[in-house]
């Protein structure tokens, strides 16, 4: 598999056709593989999936290209809110919670 170093959205006037074009590194040099694509919101989905990604290849032997993605664990962020929500009541920061109402004449 090649890492993709860039891609470039290709419009031919002559055949009217699109093409996104791949730069990849190759054994220290730049190598480019073109492939032809439906239309701009083709090509525009590739760029963005590429722009995207954390790591973007392509595997030669198949013709795939490859884009990979990291998330967060949001799992973890909550387990993290829940233990700030709990440190908060155990500090009186509410306290029995009861609530105080103060009437006002009009």
């Amino acid at each position: 598999m090649l890492p993709i170093q860039g891609l470039k959205c290709i419009y031919d006037t002559t055949g009217r056709g699109w093409s996104i074009e791949l730069v990849l590194k190759a054994e220290g040099e730049v190598a480019l593989r073109r492939f032809d694509v439906d239309g701009p919101d083709d090509a525009e989905m590739l760029i963005e999936a590429f722009e995207d990604s954390s790591v973007s290849v392509f595997d030669p032997e198949t013709g795939e290209i490859v884009f990979g993605y990291e998330y967060l664990d949001l799992d973890d962020d909550e387990d993290d809110l829940a233990e700030t929500e709990e440190d908060d009541s155990e500090d009186g920061s509410e306290e029995d919670g009861s609530e105080e109402h103060v009437k006002t004449k009009s």
